[in-house]
C-alpha cells in the first residue's frame, strides 16, 4: 500500500545515485579538460563541496520525509485507535441497554469485541512501529550511501591527482 504514493525509497536511491553518477562524470571530464592543475583542483574542490551541499541537503529531506511519513503513520494509527475505542464505547452502551433482554449471551459478546478491539489497536500501534524502524533504516542505509559514495569520489580524485603529479613531474 505505501509504495503506490511514491514515499517508498526507490526514488530517494535514483536521486543519489543520479547526483553521485553525475558528479562522478563532472570530476572525470575534469580530469582530462584542459586546465591547469590548480585550476582543476580549485574547480574539484568547488565541484566536490556544491555536490556535498546538495547531498546533504538530500539526506536531511528524505530524513524529514521519513519523519512526516512517521508521523502521518503514528496519526493515523491513532485515529484508528480512536475511531475503535469510541465505536467500541457506543457497543458496550446499546448491549447495557440490551442486557436485562439478552444476559449473559450480551456480556460475552461485549467481552469479544472488546478483546478484537485491544488485539486490533496493538496490531495497529506495532505495524505503524514497524513501518517508522523500516523508515528510520532505509534513511540510515541511504545516508551510508551517499558517504561512501562521496568518499569513493574524494579517493578518485585524489588518485587522479596522484596520477597527474606523477605525468607532470615525468614530463617536467
Amino acid at each position: 500500500m505505501g509504495n503506490r504514493d511514491g514515499g517508498g525509497g526507490g526514488g530517494g536511491l535514483f536521486v543519489a545515485g543520479l547526483l553521485i553518477g553525475g558528479a562522478i562524470g563532472a570530476t572525470v571530464a575534469l580530469l582530462y579538460a584542459p586546465q591547469r592543475g590548480d585550476e582543476t583542483r580549485d574547480f574539484l574542490k568547488q565541484k566536490t563541496n556544491e555536490y556535498s551541499d546538495t547531498v546533504k541537503t538530500k539526506a536531511t529531506d528524505l530524513t524529514e520525509a521519513a519523519k512526516v511519513k512517521a508521523n502521518e503513520f503514528s496519526a493515523k494509527a491513532t485515529d484508528v485507535a480512536d475511531t475503535v475505542k469510541t465505536r467500541t464505547s457506543e457497543m458496550t452502551e446499546t448491549v447495557k441497554s440490551k442486557a436485562n433482554e439478552v444476559g449473559e449471551t450480551v456480556k460475552a459478546r461485549a467481552n469479544d469485541l472488546s478483546a478484537k478491539a485491544s488485539d486490533t489497536l496493538s496490531s495497529v500501534k506495532e505495524t505503524a512501529q514497524s513501518l517508522a524502524e523500516r523508515g528510520r533504516t532505509l534513511v540510515g542505509q541511504q545516508k551510508d550511501r551517499v558517504g561512501d559514495a562521496i568518499d569513493a569520489g574524494k579517493q578518485a580524485a585524489q588518485d587522479k591527482e596522484q596520477e597527474l603529479k606523477a605525468s607532470v613531474e615525468a614530463t617536467g
